[in-house]
């Protein structure tokens, strides 16, 4: 984890990582982008819709955590040792989505995300202390984990997938 993160930091981060997500998803036709095999069943798309949901949902916590709310982050019933579950119930939702309209969704969350953690103040995005609710883990790591660091785990499996196409 960062130990001298800055909003700027963390800004510029989630903006070097989208673009070199978007610069591999430059060289995914759109046929490879509906075709199954990323991972299992997955195609590009999929990887698309699960990046924006979980984009979706960071927004959501964050605009809960600025009413000074605690953000139920988890369905009922699920803990995170969940997440493979939750995952494949998002991707069973989204698999039949258009990938026009996926796309569209890919790019108006990046832009959301990057308009909600802009509205944060620094210290509500740096000091650990700020929400009792994060147990010592600052807001930051919580949008690092929902973009930059989102971006870079899915952009390094969509190359390798595409090296493999080659």
């Amino acid at each position: 984890m960062e130990e001298n993160m800055t909003k700027e930091k963390l800004i510029q981060e989630i903006h070097d990582e989208r673009m070199r997500l978007e610069k591999t998803l430059e060289e995914v036709s759109e046929l490879q982008m509906v075709m199954p095999g990323v991972m299992d069943d997955w195609t590009v798309k999929d990887f698309l819709a699960h990046i924006t949901v979980w984009e979706q949902r960071m927004i959501a916590w964050l605009e809960q955590t600025l009413r000074n709310e605690v953000p139920e982050m988890l369905p009922p019933g699920l803990t995170w040792d969940d997440l493979d579950q939750w995952n494949e119930e998002t991707y069973q939702k989204h698999r039949h989505q258009d990938l026009g309209e996926v796309l569209a969704d890919f790019e108006l969350s990046y832009k959301q995300s990057l308009e909600v953690v802009d509205n944060i103040s620094e210290d509500d995005l740096i000091d650990p202390e700020r929400f009792p609710w994060r147990e010592g883990r600052p807001l930051w790591v919580m949008v690092a984990a929902n973009t930059s660091w989102h971006y870079k785990e899915h952009e390094e499996t969509i190359s390798a997938w595409l090296n493999v196409q080659a």
